[in-house]
């Protein structure tokens, strides 16, 4: 038997069924404009995660240096000592060399003398242009190595920077200093411990002198000795890009007690003030790996380039290795002939591998190289016996972390010499030939090891980030693919189910014009 609804109970079924079709088309729009949604939000994401560093950027603004966070902290007061290797040049055969016996003189490396440098940035003061304005704090604890009270034979400088002074003054002055001398008993050079000559020992010589060198400069150190201008406040004020207007100049030397010009070489591009402390950089600079980076010394009052030479692995960091190379001394290069000093208005250069920093530490007849004279005019190791440079052990080098762009290893390594001046009526320097380069020490200055805090940090900033980024890409360019798939699918039952209503709707429509 066929039980068949008409009338009122046909006309029920069917608006019920009406009902939930159009719920269900309902429910499909709805669906739609959520997927729809999702993959307007998921190119958005696709696009900045893909295309833009809106990442970067946001990572990187949180090393800005304010007040009240952890890396202002840490940069106030680094968690993390350099280390300081020093060695002592001292010469074995002067007395020969002064009898005539000897034609050169002979320097044994001693060393190293070990130190650790705490340091800190004091009287700090943030500005609203984006800068911020400290002072440096520095002091130094013998750790190891060798001990301090190694006796050495070293020159004498105080007597050849005295001589070098008075050079070109008048017959009365020299004549004065002769006197003086004299009386003294000043010897071209002199037994002394390693801690005196580094860090300050008496001397009657630097006594006298040291109310006339007032009047030029400021000496903040009672005794004399190499390193002694390096250790408590140092006098000149640093201002720096913090990173709050942009990363761009981040941790740029802005200026120097106030001007961004030291007016020393004469010469307005190499006076000008560029480059980082060291201790940090602005992250675009190593995206482009043929640009140097510059670290801007104002203890010999330029900036120095550091080129990019490879990729090597740090901590398990795949890290970018610079250098500072000989070429930075190369004085017949044109582009470094700026920091040759003036001498009656011309400029006279050192052999190459020497940097003459006289003019930025009045007058005072110093000069930096590498280590045992690497990568210098070979003239210069024919002067002294008892050199042997080494690229493996005399070059500087810094790893520099490829995401934050701070140094995470690496060896500064630098020599200071001393040029013989003599002056007539002066006979103090025996010997010793005017212009002849005396090596009086070398200092490779670096990190051992990073301290657990700052190696997961610095390891986070590059695998955990890294990891994240990959995710987020990832995530929304397979959310974006999965999103456009869903709000095809739905759009395309949507679609077919309206087609098929409509030849529902149809089919009635011809049954019912039959019936008539």
């Amino acid at each position: 038997m066929t039980i068949s609804v008409t009338g009122p109970a046909l006309d029920i079924e069917n608006k019920a069924i009406g009902r939930c079709t159009r719920r269900s088309h309902r429910l499909r729009i709805w669906f739609a404009w959520i997927y729809c949604g999702i993959f307007l939000l998921s190119s958005a994401g696709f696009y900045m995660f893909w295309y833009t560093d809106a990442f970067d950027n946001y990572v990187l603004s949180l090393m800005e240096l304010r007040n009240g966070t952890r890396t202002f902290d840490w940069w106030q007061s680094p968690p993390l000592k350099l280390k300081y290797k020093i060695y002592i040049f001292n010469y074995t055969n002067v007395d020969k060399f002064e009898a005539n016996e000897a034609s050169k003189l002979r320097v044994q490396e001693l060393g190293p003398y070990e130190y650790h440098e705490t340091l800190s940035h004091t009287n700090v003061v943030l500005h609203d242009n984006g800068t911020i304005t400290y002072q440096t704090k520095r002091s130094y604890e013998w750790i190891g190595g060798r001990f301090e009270n190694d006796i050495v034979l070293v020159p004498n400088v105080p007597l050849m920077f005295t001589t070098a002074y008075v050079r070109d003054l008048s017959f009365a002055v020299r004549f004065v200093t002769n006197t003086v001398l004299s009386t003294l008993q000043e010897q071209s050079f002199i037994n002394e411990t390693v801690s005196g000559f580094l860090w300050g020992y008496d001397t009657e010589l630097f006594h006298i002198a040291k109310p006339l060198m007032m009047l030029e400069r400021d000496i903040p150190f009672e005794k004399f000795g190499l390193l002694a201008m390096k250790t408590g406040i140092d006098k000149d004020r640093i201002t720096m890009h913090t990173g709050s207007r942009g990363m761009k100049n981040f941790g740029v030397i802005d200026r120097v007690n106030g001007v961004n010009n030291r007016i020393v070489w004469d010469d307005e591009r190499c006076d000008k003030i560029e480059g980082t402390e060291g201790n940090m950089f602005p992250p675009h600079l190593i995206h482009d790996t043929s640009k140097p980076l510059y670290i801007y010394s104002k203890d010999i009052c330029r900036n120095v380039p550091l080129h990019f030479t490879e990729q090597v692995t740090t901590y398990d960091i795949p890290s970018l290795r610079y250098k500072l190379t000989p070429d930075a001394y190369n004085f017949s290069n044109k582009q470094n002939e700026c920091f040759c000093p003036k001498v009656h208005d011309k400029r006279v250069c050192p052999p190459s591998g020497l940097f003459n920093i006289s003019a930025c530490n009045h007058g005072t007849p110093l000069l930096l190289s590498f280590p045992h004279f690497y990568g210098a005019d070979k003239s210069l190791l024919e002067q002294i016996d008892g050199l042997n440079p080494r690229k493996e052990d005399h070059e500087s080098y810094v790893d520099i972390h490829p995401r934050i762009a701070i140094p995470i290893a690496g060896w500064s390594r630098m020599q200071m010499n001393l040029e013989v001046r003599r002056a007539i009526g002066v006979p103090f320097l025996g010997n010793l030939k005017d212009g002849m380069i005396l090596p009086l020490i070398w200092v490779e200055i670096g990190i051992d090891k990073l301290p657990e805090q700052l190696l997961k940090i610095v390891q986070s900033a590059h695998f955990t980030v890294t990891n994240v980024e990959l995710a987020l890409q990832w995530g929304t360019l397979i959310t974006m693919i999965l999103s456009l798939s869903a709000m095809i699918v739905c759009l395309w039952k949507y679609r077919l189910k309206q087609d098929v209503v409509l030849l529902k709707n149809s089919f009635k429509q011809n049954n019912l014009l039959e019936l008539l």
